[in-house]
């Protein structure tokens, strides 16, 4: 629910008249304009081929997926920052491409399934960075650098290491 609540810059493809969304009026717009909407508003607006996300705010990008997973392969043992959302965007995203098949092109079914086959390998090689950050006790310094969910995961490894130190120790 907070990744949906989120507000993200995106940019109209076409001129839009004033728009009801959510029971609140916004717009009218022109082409090539900038402006700021929760991400629920702006899936929405995709839904409708009205906007895209502003290059900056497109986090869940195959392009930047990509240039995350040749990152985090080449630095074995730094945990680089993701932005906290990353995972949710990059499910809501496969979903928003996979929703209406019947128009799906072959550079859609493409990026769909190079995201698909990315995603896990780069879910493992986080899951080994957050596990020696759990285990280091080095997790307050590098909790900003986690999505929210590696924030839970360690959390919870934190507390299982250190439940299973105490019980080993007594």
């Amino acid at each position: 629910m907070s990744f949906l609540n989120e507000i993200r810059s995106c940019v109209f493809k076409n001129d839009s008249p004033e728009l009801s969304i959510g029971g609140e009026m916004i717009g009218p717009f022109q082409a090539g304009t900038h402006t700021n909407l929760p991400n629920w508003v702006i899936e929405k607006l995709q839904l409708h081929d009205m906007v895209d996300l502003a290059p900056e705010d497109a986090y869940e990008s195959l392009r930047r997926l990509q240039n995350l997973y040749r990152t985090e392969e080449q630095q074995p043992h730094k945990l680089q920052t993701f932005h906290p959302f990353l995972y949710a965007a990059l499910n809501r995203k496969k979903h928003r491409l996979q929703s209406d098949k019947t128009s799906m092109g072959p550079r859609i079914y493409d990026e769909i399934e190079k995201m698909q086959r990315m995603v896990p390998f780069l879910i493992e090689t986080r899951l080994s960075k957050i596990i020696r950050v759990a285990k280091s006790g080095a997790y307050q310094e590098k909790r900003k650098q986690m999505t929210k969910e590696e924030r839970w995961l360690c959390e919870e490894l934190v507390s299982l290491l250190s439940s299973w130190r105490e019980t080993i120790m007594d």
